[in-house]
């Protein structure tokens, strides 16, 4: 990608007939833009020179024209969620995925996002989200409800408007990482003010971030910059700690009672509320001094984050029974769809163990490589 040279651009503009004072206030606009170290880009089409795509897709895209085509542009399927009921991910057309994981790649993840979100942010890791809440009295777990569903394409909007991009590229780039959901109820997702619309941008609803885009995630995060302020703010003043890990909101108390925990929630939620989100109430957890405590998957009892011991036994399990009986035998028995399903999932856990302790991690992946996997053309 070309660095931003104010002089080539302004002589250039000049040589092709451009205004002076319009070039002048594009720099200034560029100027602003490139203080945040992030890439220079003026419009749609500017866009679609950089990410190589073409601007007769990117603008189809933005305009929604094709909302009658099923799915266009998504393709959209659920998977079964652990927890029961399911999730629906959407995949981008080839097109429309190069253009988002170019704002990705080269917008997004260069801005950092608050510190007290620890998902999606490079170097920021899931034991060190776990780690803050080690060792508490009361622990507070609340799950937003449909997260990356209920984040607004105008939230979105803000995002790229405050990285200081021009009004109509962010309103553009906002619709490249939104999707519509047929038949969504609420004035929040329905357009009532066509008063300023551009032709051909006219939209009766509004987008939200899919799940399976690869602007969402970081997206997500950036939207929730001022929730994360103000639900830090709140842990301060409280005497809590805060994080955040994706959808999972965690408090803690070092000590406190039943009340404290209660008064805490129920400001979580009022806060929530005036982001669009709501909490999930099956999912919202109290727990007492005492108490078992477990945060992402981590127990957080002690002055450190441990492995489970269930997640421990259900691995030495699999090892020992696979090893035993033979890996296709143990895949029926236990329920597996396929060996290479029974592969993904214990290699999946494994690495997850890893990431939080090595040594334990080292000893079962040493013995997960010594089954014959090779026996079934992996």
């Amino acid at each position: 990608m070309t660095q931003w040279n104010p002089n080539l651009f302004r002589k250039e503009g000049l040589s092709k007939g451009y205004d002076s004072h319009y070039l002048t206030r594009l720099v200034e606009q560029g100027e602003t833009i490139n203080e945040r170290n992030l890439p220079v880009v003026f419009s749609l089409a500017h866009l679609a020179n950089l990410s190589h795509t073409l601007y007769s897709d990117l603008h189809g895209f933005v305009s929604r024209n094709e909302l009658e085509r099923k799915d266009f542009p998504y393709k959209n399927f659920s998977i079964s969620k652990r927890t029961g009921g399911k999730r629906w991910i959407s995949i981008p057309t080839p097109a429309l995925m190069a253009v988002q994981y170019w704002i990705n790649q080269n917008i997004l993840n260069r801005v950092i996002p608050h510190a007290a979100a620890y998902a999606y942010v490079p170097k920021r890791k899931i034991i060190q989200h776990a780690q803050r809440h080690c060792g508490s009295g009361w622990l507070i777990k609340i799950d937003i409800k449909d997260f990356f569903g209920n984040i607004s394409e105008r939230q979105v909007f803000d995002v790229f408007l405050n990285l200081g991009y021009p009004k109509l590229l962010s309103f553009e780039m906002a619709r490249l990482c939104t999707r519509v959901t047929p038949k969504r109820k609420g004035k929040r997702w329905c357009n009532t003010n066509n008063e300023h619309t551009i032709t051909g941008y006219d939209s009766k609803f509004v987008g939200s971030l899919p799940q399976g885009a690869p602007t969402s995630p970081a997206l997500s995060n950036l939207v929730c910059i001022g929730l994360d302020k103000q639900l830090t703010s709140l842990a301060i003043s409280e005497g809590a700690t805060y994080s955040r890990y994706a959808d999972d909101i965690c408090f803690s108390l070092p000590m406190g009672c039943r009340k404290s925990a209660l008064h805490i929630k129920k400001e979580i939620s009022k806060i929530l509320h005036g982001y669009g989100f709501s909490d999930n109430s099956k999912k919202t957890r109290l727990i007492p001094p005492g108490a078992r405590k477990v945060l992402t998957g981590l127990n957080v009892n002690n002055d450190t984050p441990r492995i489970p011991k269930e997640i421990r036994d259900s691995v030495r399990m699999h090892l020992y029974y696979a090893k035993k009986n033979g890996i296709a035998i143990h895949c029926k028995t236990r329920g597996f769809r396929s060996v290479i399903g029974f592969y993904n999932y214990l290699s999946g856990v494994i690495g997850y163990i890893y990431s939080i302790d090595s040594n334990m991690g080292n000893k079962f992946r040493k013995e997960f490589n010594s089954l014959p996997w090779v026996d079934f053309s992996l």
